[in-house]
């Protein structure tokens, strides 16, 4: 772990329980409780994605980050970006374990061993096991799948973890790890710990940068000799990035292996026969991860389209009937992309009556109530359209809707009260 906290000083962050940071780049809260296993006060921070807040439906992956603090805007900024803008991965909750400082956060990676090279690394599993998780899981709607994600000395962690547990998380990613410990000690313990097993039961993916002397070939030559061709874990040789750049793409690059069948590209979408095919498609990659996701909303537009198009209504109806049953929390994305083309169509009645059915079923959709004042507006009815456009800004402020989001909301209104003035 490298310590330069002067990269993160411009970051305001609370020390309270359940205090949002002021000045995050995202709606972000820090967690303070006691630690019985730890014996000590321990913190979090918790990211939690745009359409978490868009319903009380539906649930989504844990990441759970070490070195919390130092890694979290980055980490949680890139996993947003390839969740609701690149549509490359789905929606995920991000947990930062905060540190206690740097001598006792390598204390608690490096793992248990007699001498001075010897650290706490098995209470600190005991401590994520038995105390965090169960903590993020009564709080918060997670799935049972988690990811555990450490760098450098986070990596040696991450990595005996995957030796000691390896049925605690379903994946593992271990960036540039500090397997030179105790003089190579986990390569030993590898080769030991694999020399019975038949098969890997979770995911880990590794990865070193252009540094020298960290152990990891070594280590990854004995995943090799015992499993040549299981594709639960993989090696990425990043030679181009140093020990601190590699985080950021070895993050982006394992996530986008785990969810590789993500993103439904344009030559397979027209592989399906129905709608149907497509929601099977999501369905089972909701089995698969054990957890009831959120469709990748841009792709979803997209798909929706071409069945508007095409006067695919039955397509349309299987498309809500599923997401009903199936993505709870996508049935507000539904009414709003169904309203959205209505709208452009100039089907006015029908706009209406699809976000006010939106309404009935998510009384608090400030898309729903953005789409109303747009037909009201293409009405001339502006005193209605004004209303529901500042209903629209009030709900999405309160659904911790991002930026960009309300900048779009009140271009909306602006624009209905120009065009009012100009009516009278």
């Amino acid at each position: 772990m490298k310590y330069y906290t002067s990269l993160l000083l411009w970051i305001v962050t609370s020390t309270a329980f359940s205090q949002y940071a002021q000045n995050a780049l995202i709606p972000i809260k820090r967690h303070t409780f006691s630690s019985e296993i730890l014996k000590e006060e321990r913190s979090f921070q918790v990211y939690l994605p745009p359409s978490y807040f868009y319903s009380d439906q539906g649930s989504f992956p844990v990441v759970y980050l070490m070195d919390g603090d130092y890694n979290f805007y980055h980490d949680t900024g890139l996993i947003e970006f390839l969740s609701t803008v690149a549509d490359k991965i789905p929606e995920m909750i991000v947990v930062g374990i905060s540190d206690k400082g740097s001598a006792k956060y390598r204390e608690y990676c490096r793992p248990n061993a007699e001498g001075t090279e010897g650290g706490r690394a098995n209470t600190f599993m005991t401590f994520l096991e038995e105390e965090l998780k169960p903590l993020i899981n009564k709080k918060y709607r997670t799935s049972s799948y988690e990811i555990l994600v450490g760098h450098s000395m986070g990596g040696l962690f991450v990595t005996n973890h995957y030796l000691e547990k390896p049925d605690t998380f379903h994946s593992y990613i271990a960036i540039d790890p500090s397997l030179w410990w105790n003089d190579y000690a986990l390569t030993k313990k590898a080769n030991t710990v694999f020399m019975d097993q038949k098969e890997l039961s979770s995911n880990l993916f590794i990865s070193l940068a252009n540094t020298q002397g960290m152990g990891v070939r070594g280590f990854v030559g004995v995943l090799d000799t015992y499993f040549p061709y299981d594709t639960k874990w993989s090696f990425t040789h990043y030679e181009d990035e140093n020990h601190g750049s590699v985080h950021m793409i070895a993050v982006k690059e394992a996530l986008l292996q785990l969810f590789k069948n993500w993103e439904v590209s344009r030559d397979t979408f027209y592989t399906f026969k129905s709608s149907q095919d497509l929601m099977d498609h999501y369905k089972k990659l909701n089995s698969e991860f054990t957890t009831q996701f959120s469709l990748p909303a841009y792709n979803f537009g997209n798909m929706m389209n071409y069945y508007y198009r095409k006067n695919l209504t039955a397509d349309i109806a299987i498309i809500g009937s599923e997401i009903m049953n199936h993505f709870p929390n996508s049935l507000d994305e539904f009414y709003s992309v169904l309203g959205r083309y209505h709208l452009e169509a100039k089907k006015y009645e029908e706009a209406e009556k699809t976000y006010n059915t939106c309404l009935i079923k998510r009384p608090n959709s400030f898309r729903a109530y953005d789409g109303l004042s747009k037909v009201y507006t293409n009405r001339k009815e502006f005193k209605k359209a004004t209303e529901t456009s500042r209903r629209a800004i009030e709900l999405a402020k309160k659904a911790n809707a991002r930026q960009w989001q309300l900048n779009e909301l009140q271009s909306n209104l602006d624009n209905i009260i120009e065009l009012s003035k100009k009516k009278n």
